[in-house]
């Protein structure tokens, strides 16, 4: 699982007013818009929809030749993007309004992650059966410290007795602990655990705080004077989400042979796991799209946890691309 820290944040606080951002776009030799996308992990299902749009040649059809650059835990997306390094990237719904407030120009443009996929794995025979029990015992729970809602949950059940504990990333002392918890991503660390033989469960988090994530942001300047292809890109993002929620077999292969540490099984399961986290309520035909309600909802978490220290308007922080019909007639329809 990717760790979210209060670290890149700073990063980019500190870095992106030093940048200027370019708005002009490279054109390759055959006149297509040269786009990068910076991924904030490696290669896994989670970004599914932007590998099949590539193996389909979505990107290409709409006019971009589009490169998917792999992230990692120490990869500052946020900085990248809205210092216009990068034309797009991967962030998280905390980080869009935490950047913006303070002075940052960066636009989520499509969010992957419907309903937040970050919750706690605990082993099967754990009698713990909810967020709040969690939190009001004396578990040892492994977790990111800078996430937001630690604070939201210490302040809502008090977790007088819980021990918190640095997340690792990896699931050594959970495998040898019974009673341990940690803070996990839905399609990920469950399962690797089930491949590997071991039951266990997990207490999702978006009841309690629910942003989106995987959410695939731009800079404002390069909004401003790129809309089009703005836009364009969406579009062909979207279609490529819905090819690969069809069928996700097809796709795996080829994301597997970039992450050779996740099995193709384990991407297959993952899949199926994430898929009714991503398809809104809505239909797939609004996949990616946002809410200012939702958004506003996240802003105002945000100051209650102090991550930022006044909840403005939500409206410039996002911009829905209007739902295209499916590109049936594109290249490579399944």
């Amino acid at each position: 699982m990717k760790v979210t820290t209060a670290l890149l944040t700073l990063m980019a606080v500190a870095l992106v007013a030093c940048e200027k951002t370019p708005s002009s776009l490279q054109m390759s030799a055959t006149d297509s818009v040269n786009i990068q996308v910076q991924l904030n992990w490696v290669p896994e299902p989670e970004f599914g929809g932007l590998y099949a749009a590539l193996q389909d040649g979505l990107y290409t059809h709409a006019g971009m030749n589009v490169e998917v650059i792999k992230g990692g835990a120490q990869v500052p997306c946020a900085q990248l993007v809205a210092s216009g390094r990068v034309p797009f990237a991967i962030v998280s719904g905390e980080e869009v309004l935490t950047l913006r407030a303070r002075g940052g120009a960066i636009v989520a443009v499509f969010a992957t992650f419907q309903q937040n996929p970050t919750g706690f794995l605990l082993h099967a025979e754990n009698p713990i059966d909810s967020i709040e029990a969690l939190w009001r015992s004396d578990s040892i729970i492994g977790v990111d410290p800078g996430i937001p809602f630690v604070q939201m949950l210490n302040a809502r059940y008090s977790g007088a007795n819980v021990k918190l504990v640095p997340y690792s990333g990896a699931l050594a002392t959970f495998m040898t602990s019974p009673n341990y918890a940690q803070q996990c991503f839905i399609t990920s660390e469950p399962v690797e655990c089930k491949l590997r033989g071991v039951a266990v469960k997990v207490l999702s988090i978006s009841d309690v705080f629910n942003p989106y994530a995987a959410v695939i942001a731009t800079n404002e300047t390069f909004l401003k004077d790129n809309a089009a292809i703005v836009d364009a890109f969406v579009a062909a993002t979207a279609e490529g989400w819905r090819r690969y929620l069809a069928a996700p077999e097809k796709y795996n292969p080829a994301i597997s042979a970039l992450n050779p540490s996740m099995t193709l099984e384990a991407m297959n399961i993952a899949a199926q796991l994430e898929r009714p986290l991503i398809v809104p309520a809505q239909g797939e035909a609004a996949i990616g799209q946002m809410t200012a309600e939702r958004w506003s909802q996240l802003s105002a978490q945000l100051v209650e946890t102090k991550a930022i220290e006044f909840a403005g308007p939500v409206d410039a922080a996002f911009r829905n691309t209007p739902i295209a019909a499916p590109a049936t007639a594109s290249p490579a329809a399944p």
